[in-house]
C-alpha cells in the first residue's frame, strides 16, 4: 500500500476560513450544551478543527459530509447550497489538486448547513450523522499532514478526552450524591399535586416543603465544584442543567406553594347554619393565585429545559410530569375563578335568586327528567334561604297569558311544539313547564326557563340548577338520614334512589304520592341549609360523579359565572363536535307514565372513516327493552295517555348525529324522522312504542364527510336515567386500522379521540 501524500498547506489561509466557519456556526441554532456562550465556543472550536482538517482530507469525505448536510436539510434553500458544496467536492477530486481553500470553503459551508438542519430520530439524529461524517474528515484531513502536526493531534485529542473523563467521573459523582434527593422530590412532589387536585391542602403542603427541602439539598450537590466541567460536555451538559435549573426553579416553586397553601383551610369555607363566611373565601383568594403563579412557573421551568439532546427517558419523564402540572392547573385556575366569583354568587353585593328544578328519570326528559318540583333559592350576603317552593302544575298555570319564549332559536325549532310556541300567535300553551326539561342542552333549557318563570307568577332568576335524585342521595350522604311523614321508611344514601325512583310510585293514592316527592325534596335541602354541609373538599368528593353524569348542572345569566360553570362541569350540554363524528340517543316520555324506570338502552355504532377526505360512512344500531313487570306495577306506572297497551313504553326519540342520516329502520321496517338540528348537532326525531317485556331495534345508516381538522374524534353524550346506557363502538379507519374500540357502561358525556381510545372492557 502506498504512503499517504503529505499536503503542504498554507494555514494563513486556512484558518481564517476556519474561524469564519466557526464563527459562522456559532451564530445558528445549535446547543449542545444549553449554555449560551459555552455552546457558541464550543461549537465555533469544533467547526474551526474541521474545516483546518477539511483543507487536507480526500474529496469524498468532503462529498459525504456534504451530502449528509443535504440530507438532513430542513428547507429547498440549505438543501440547494449542500448540493452547490457536494457538486464543488466532486470537482476538486477531479482536478487532483491540492486546494486547500476550496476544500475548507466546502467543509465550512457543509458544516453551517449541518447545524441549521434537523431531522427526527433519537437524541438529536442529525448531531450524529454531522458529527459522524466531520470525524471521517477529520481523521482524513490530520492523516494527510506532516508528522509533528499529527504529533500535535494526538496531543489535543488526549487532552480532550482526559478533560472528558474528568467532567463525566466529576458529573457522575455529583448526580450519584444529588440522586436520592432527587428521588424522594419527584415523589413528593406528585404526591403533592396529586393531593392538591384532590383538595388535601395541609397534606399537600406538607409534601410541597418537602420536596423543597430535597430540591435545594439536590441543587447544591449539583452544584460542587467537580461537577461544573460536566457544563461543556454536549448531551451530558444539558442533562445537568436539565436537573439544575429544574431542582432550582422547583425548589422555590414548591417552597411558595406550601406556603400558600398554608393560608388555605377548607374548614372556613364549610356551609354552616345556612350561611358561608363572605371574609374567609375573600381571604384565601390571594393564596390560590400563588398556587396557580407557582404551577405556571414549574411549566416554564419545564419549557425551558426541554431539548432535543436529552435522552428519551428523561424527555419522557418531564413530559409526564408537565402534564401533571397541566391537569392541575386546569382545576387550580378553576378554584381561583370559583373563589373570585363565589362573593358575587353568594349575594355579596345584592342578593341572588336561583331557580332549581327537580327532576325524575323515571319519566324520561332529554336533559334526564321530568320536573315535578321547583324552588328558589335566595343568596344574601352569603346566607342562603330557601324562599319557595312548588309543583310544576302551579308554574303552568301561573301568571297571566299570553306567554312567549323568544330564545334560543334552535331549541324553540325543535321543541316549540311541545307547548312552548303552539298557542295563539305563537304563545306557550297551558302546559309548558310539564315539557321545559326536554331538550339535552341545558344552557338553552335555562334561558327559556329564565324568560318563562316571570310569566308564570315567579321571580326574576340569575341563575338555574337542576338535579336528580342522585344529588339528594350526594347530600344526604353528608347530612344524615331524614323522615318521611306518610311512608313507614328512613331515607339516607343507601335507600334514596330506590324510594324515589321506584318505591313511591307504588303508593295508590296519586295526591300522597306527589306530596312525597316534594317532601323529600324540600326536606333535603332545608336540612342542608338549617345544619350545612362539610368542607368543599367533601362536597366535591360526594357530587362530583352527579356532575359528570349531567345529574347535576347550573346555568347563570351572568357570563362570567357560566364561563366558571362551563369549566367545573356544570353546564351540562352536548358535547361540542369540532368538526368531529358524534351520536347520542334522547328519550322524552311520550305517556305520561312513570315506565322509563325500567328502560333498557344498548347502543352499538359501527364506521369506517377516510382519515385523508373526511368521508365517513356508519351504521347506529339501538335496542330499546322494556323490562317492566307490567302485572307488579301500578297504574301510575303502566298506564298512558296515548291510547297504547297497558305496559308500553311510549317515547320519542331523538337521534343526535354529526351526519346527515341516510335511512332508518325499526325492527327492519322503514320509517320517516323529522330532521332539525339543535346545538350543531343534526337531529332526527319519532314517536315509538316499546311493548311491555319486549324490545326494539332501531337501525339508522349515515354516510356523509367530515372536517377532522384533529383526527377523528366521536362525541357521546348518555341520557341519565334509571338504567345504564350501554355503549359498543368500533370505528375503523379505510385501511382497516382500528381507531376507536371500546364497550360498556357510558357514564358520561365526553369526546373520544382515536389514539387514546380505551380498550374494550
Amino acid at each position: 500500500m502506498p504512503p499517504t501524500r503529505v499536503h503542504r498547506v498554507d494555514d494563513r489561509v486556512v484558518v481564517p476560513i476556519a474561524a469564519m466557519g466557526g464563527i459562522v456556526a456559532a451564530l445558528g441554532p445549535s446547543e449542545p450544551t444549553g449554555s449560551a456562550w459555552a455552546d457558541a465556543v464550543l461549537v465555533s472550536l469544533a467547526v474551526g478543527i474541521v474545516v483546518w482538517a477539511g483543507a487536507t482530507a480526500r474529496w469524498w469525505t468532503l462529498v459525504l459530509l456534504a451530502m449528509v448536510a443535504t440530507a438532513i436539510s430542513g428547507s429547498l434553500i440549505l438543501a440547494g447550497v449542500g448540493v452547490l458544496a457536494a457538486v464543488a467536492a466532486v470537482w476538486i477530486g477531479t482536478q487532483r489538486l491540492d486546494l486547500a481553500m476550496a476544500r475548507a470553503v466546502v467543509v465550512a459551508v457543509s458544516l453551517n448547513v449541518a447545524i441549521r438542519s434537523e431531522i427526527g430520530g433519537f437524541l438529536g439524529l442529525s448531531m450524529l450523522l454531522t458529527v459522524g461524517a466531520s470525524i471521517i474528515v477529520v481523521l482524513s484531513g490530520v492523516r494527510r499532514r506532516s508528522g509533528r502536526v499529527r504529533r500535535g493531534a494526538l496531543i489535543v485529542v488526549g487532552s480532550i478526552s482526559a478533560f472528558v473523563v474528568v467532567a463525566i467521573v466529576g458529573g457522575a459523582a455529583a448526580a450519584l450524591s444529588a440522586s436520592g434527593d432527587l428521588r424522594d422530590a419527584d415523589r413528593w412532589a406528585r404526591e403533592g399535586i396529586s393531593m392538591l387536585g384532590d383538595g388535601e391542602y395541609v397534606d399537600a403542603a406538607d409534601r410541597f416543603d418537602q420536596a423543597a427541602s430535597a430540591l435545594s439539598s439536590s441543587n447544591s450537590e449539583l452544584a460542587r465544584p467537580w461537577a461544573k466541567p460536566a457544563g461543556w460536555l454536549p448531551v451530558v451538559a444539558q442533562h445537568r442543567s436539565a436537573v439544575v435549573e429544574l431542582s432550582d426553579s422547583a425548589a422555590s416553586a414548591s417552597a411558595d406553594l406550601a406556603a400558600a397553601l398554608r393560608v388555605v383551610d377548607p374548614e372556613q369555607l364549610r356551609l354552616v347554619g345556612g350561611r358561608f363566611d363572605l371574609d374567609a373565601i375573600r381571604l384565601i383568594e390571594q393564596p390560590f393565585v400563588v398556587v396557580q403563579e407557582s404551577i405556571g412557573e414549574l411549566r416554564d421551568a419545564i419549557d425551558r429545559i426541554g431539548s432535543p439532546w436529552l435522552v428519551a427517558g428523561v424527555a419522557d419523564r418531564l413530559h409526564d410530569f408537565d402534564t401533571e402540572l397541566t391537569d392541575n392547573e386546569g382545576r387550580i385556575e378553576s378554584a381561583v375563578d370559583v373563589v373570585r366569583l363565589a362573593p358575587q354568587l353568594l349575594g355579596a353585593d345584592e342578593t341572588r335568586r336561583y331557580f332549581i328544578a327537580f327532576t325524575t328519570p323515571a319519566e324520561a326528559r332529554g336533559m334526564g327528567g321530568f320536573m315535578g318540583n321547583w324552588a328558589v333559592l335566595t343568596a344574601t350576603d352569603g346566607r342562603l334561604r330557601l324562599a319557595e317552593f312548588g309543583r310544576t302544575r302551579e308554574l303552568n298555570f301561573g301568571g297571566t297569558p299570553p306567554r312567549f319564549v323568544t330564545a334560543p332559536a334552535d331549541w324553540l325549532d325543535q321543541w316549540g311544539r311541545f307547548g312552548f310556541t303552539d298557542g295563539p300567535d305563537e304563545s306557550t300553551s297551558s302546559t309548558p313547564w310539564s315539557n321545559v326539561t326536554m331538550s339535552p342542552v341545558f344552557p338553552s333549557t335555562a334561558q327559556v326557563i329564565e324568560e318563562l318563570l316571570p310569566q308564570s307568577g315567579g321571580p326574576e332568576v340569575d341563575g338555574v340548577i337542576a338535579m336528580t335524585p342522585q344529588v339528594l342521595r350526594g347530600l344526604l350522604s353528608m347530612t344524615g338520614p331524614i323522615s318521611v311523614d306518610g311512608a313507614d321508611v328512613r331515607l339516607d344514601e343507601s335507600n334514596v334512589l330506590q324510594f324515589l325512583l321506584i318505591d313511591q310510585y307504588e303508593i295508590d293514592d296519586n295526591s300522597s304520592r306527589i306530596d312525597l316527592l316534594e317532601v323529600v325534596s324540600r326536606a333535603t335541602v332545608q336540612l342542608v341549609l338549617d345544619g350545612g354541609l362539610p368542607n368543599p373538599t367533601v362536597v366535591a368528593r360526594e357530587l362530583g360523579p352527579a356532575v359528570a353524569t349531567g345529574d347535576l348542572v347550573a346555568w347563570s345569566v351572568d357570563p362570567d359565572e357560566q364561563t366558571l360553570f362551563e369549566s367545573v362541569g356544570l353546564a351540562s350540554s352536548l358535547p361540542a363536535l369540532d368538526g368531529g363524528d358524534g351520536i347520542a340517543a334522547v328519550f322524552n316520555n311520550a305517556g305520561g307514565n312513570k315506565i322509563d324506570a325500567y328502560l333498557g338502552r344498548d347502543l352499538t355504532y359501527t364506521a369506517v372513516v377516510d382519515e385523508r377526505t373526511g368521508a365517513v360512512s356508519a351504521t347506529m344500531e339501538l335496542v330499546l327493552t322494556n323490562t317492566a313487570d307490567v302485572p307488579g306495577l301500578p297504574d301510575s306506572v303502566v298506564d298512558n295517555s296515548t291510547g297504547d297497551r297497558r305496559g308500553t313504553n311510549r317515547t320519542l326519540l331523538s337521534l343526535y348525529s354529526a351526519l346527515p342520516m341516510k335511512a332508518v329502520t325499526v325492527d327492519g321496517r322503514t320509517i320517516s324522522m323529522r330532521t332539525s338540528e339543535e346545538a350543531g348537532w343534526r337531529v332526527n326525531s319519532a314517536f315509538l312504542g316499546i311493548p311491555p317485556g319486549g324490545s326494539i331495534t332501531v337501525r339508522a345508516e349515515y354516510v356523509g364527510e367530515l372536517d377532522l381538522p384533529l383526527g377523528y374524534t366521536l362525541a357521546v353524550r348518555p341520557q341519565p336515567l334509571v338504567l345504564p346506557e350501554r355503549h359498543a363502538i368500533d370505528v375503523a379507519s379505510a385501511n382497516g386500522d382500528i381507531l376507536i374500540e371500546r364497550s360498556g357502561v357510558a357514564e358520561r358525556p365526553e369526546v373520544i379521540v382515536a389514539d387514546e381510545a380505551s380498550p374494550p372492557d
